[in-house]
């Protein structure tokens, strides 16, 4: 251990020995010797020795003699018991004689209890507390075996400010005795990860989700100075509904109570877009059904209120129907942040047709009066061609102005309120061509005979009996007229090929028997 005293100590004995050839009184006039509990190796010397002596010491009281007992100088190991103990040394000269033993009484003092010191730690950016050890006098050292002295007192401040483990060695000294180090530590902590958050976003009106973060002992903030706790755990509900950025910040704590450093999270709540511009529709049943559109961004259809049932995305919607009715559908449309509008409602209504209208086909002869053509409903309109697209009259009764033999056919829809034209009910008119008078042969025939029949080639032949043909007598090919009485009877035949011919005139004649006079003799 150490001593203010141990350089003087050789010095001391050296001084109290006179090395002679003979042997001399020697007399121990040094000052007292101190030297501190636990010191090894401490040395004695004879101090001038003499040339060719030898020497012989011993300890009384304790301590332990190490190397050179019988030379001029020696050390000793006091071991930790206080007191006061006596070296003695006797010198042989080269003559062998021995002269009077030399003593030196050396007191070994008490070292001071350790001192109480106390280890620090602190996390990384804190202030770093000084290390502190009760005494009177404490040094403190950078290492254990006390070379590197760094400073002395009660309170050290160490200056250290990076992270690690610092280890300092702290005496008390009395007496001039330094006694055993206590270690003392001060550890700057490390501060842990700042935690890993997920930012999140929402549309304003839906379900705000919560912030959450991976860590052990996660503190939010509201505030980047972080000192506005809103709450704690990985989940965090923020609370916030109206539209706008929410910044906050998350910390984790380790095992240490070390805060890390604050990391942003934030909650976004985006407006909605504005609902969708969109133009309803109407349609006649039967007529191209036009898309339902609507002007906008991500457009989506929806066929009902709730908007759970997606039937298009698109600006342009083929709807699918055909079948008259109203149909509803719900549109909205979704901007850059995936937020949906509130919906535009759009219908589609495809009017039924009206019925076809009731209309009689027509007959007429060539030369004679053509009927008109007429239908029973409503906006009748009248067309030249089954497509209908050749409009030639619009209302009930329809003069076709057709005088040429030949079949003529129309078309006639009815509409209704809404503007639909129905289907067309086909209507014709037939104007058939006089045909020519009918051959036929007269006939004549004796009264009383077998009268023959009168007979025409033709076709639907019919006989009249005046030459106004007013008075039908008879149809068919052949005529049995009847007649049995001599004379002259004239009949007119015409046939009828959708119209009636002209006639022609027919005679049978019965003739009277000739009346034979009497028999005259001449």
């Amino acid at each position: 251990m150490k001593t203010k005293n141990k350089l003087l100590k050789g010095l001391l004995i050296g001084a109290l020995l006179l090395a002679t050839n003979f042997l001399v009184a020697q007399t121990n006039t040094s000052p007292v010797q101190t030297v501190c509990a636990g010191s090894i190796a401490e040395p004695y010397l004879i101090n001038p020795p003499t040339a060719g002596s030898t020497y012989q010491w011993s300890l009384s009281g304790g301590g332990t003699l190490n190397n050179g007992l019988a030379t001029d100088n020696i050390t000793v190991d006091w071991g930790m018991t206080p007191g006061t103990y006596t070296i003695t040394v006797t010198e042989t000269d080269v003559n062998g004689c021995d002269g009077a033993p030399v003593t030196v009484d050396v007191t070994v003092l008490a070292l001071p209890s350790p001192t109480v010191a106390s280890s620090q730690t602190v996390c990384l950016g804190g202030i770093i507390p000084d290390l502190f050890a009760v005494g009177l006098a404490p040094n403190w050292y950078t290492d254990i075996a006390l070379t590197n002295n760094v400073f002395s007192g009660n309170s050290f401040p160490t200056g250290e400010t990076a992270v690690g483990l610092y280890t300092y060695y702290v005496t008390e000294t009395l007496n001039g005795c330094e006694g055993d180090a206590v270690p003392v530590t001060l550890e700057i902590y490390a501060l842990p990860s700042s935690p890993v958050g997920t930012n999140e976003s929402a549309c304003f009106g839906t379900t705000i989700p919560p912030l959450s973060t991976t860590g052990t002992s996660v503190v939010w903030y509201s505030d980047a100075a972080l000192t506005a706790v809103v709450g704690n755990g990985s989940s965090f509900a923020t609370g916030q509904t109206a539209v706008g950025v929410y910044t906050y910040y998350i910390t984790d704590t380790d095992v240490n109570g070390c805060e890390s450093a604050g990391t942003p999270v934030t909650l976004e709540i985006y407006s909605l877009p504005t609902s969708p511009v969109a133009a309803n529709e109407v349609v006649c049943e039967g007529s191209a059904i036009p898309d339902l559109t609507a002007a906008g961004t991500s457009v989506v259809w929806y066929s009902d209120a709730a908007l759970t049932n997606n039937v298009f995305s698109g600006n342009s919607f083929p709807t699918g129907q055909s079948a008259a009715g109203v149909y509803t559908y719900y549109v909205t449309q979704n901007d850059g942040n995936g937020c949906e509008s509130s919906p535009s409602t759009v219908t589609l209504e495809i009017y039924s047709l009206p019925t076809s209208p009731v209309a009689t086909n027509e007959v007429g002869c060539e030369g004679g009066v053509i009927p008109d053509l007429t239908a029973t409903g409503t906006s009748v309109v009248w067309y030249s061609d089954a497509a209908l697209t050749n409009n030639v009259f619009s209302g009930n009764s329809f003069p076709t102005g057709q005088s040429t033999a030949g079949v003529y056919t129309y078309y006639a829809t009815q509409g209704n309120v809404n503007g639909c034209e129905g289907p067309a009910t086909v209507v014709t008119l037939t104007i058939s061509p006089f045909g020519a008078a009918p051959s036929v042969t007269s006939q004549s025939a004796c009264f009383g005979s077998a009268i023959p029949n009168l007979t025409a080639t033709g076709t639907s032949v019919v006989w009249y009996s005046d030459a106004a043909l007013t008075a039908v007598v008879g149809n068919g090919s052949s005529f049995a007229t009847g007649q049995s009485a001599a004379g002259v009877y004239t009949y007119y035949a015409t046939q009828n090929i959708g119209c009636e011919s002209t006639a022609s005139t027919v005679t049978l004649e019965i003739y009277a028997l000739p009346i034979t006079g009497p028999i005259n003799h001449w």
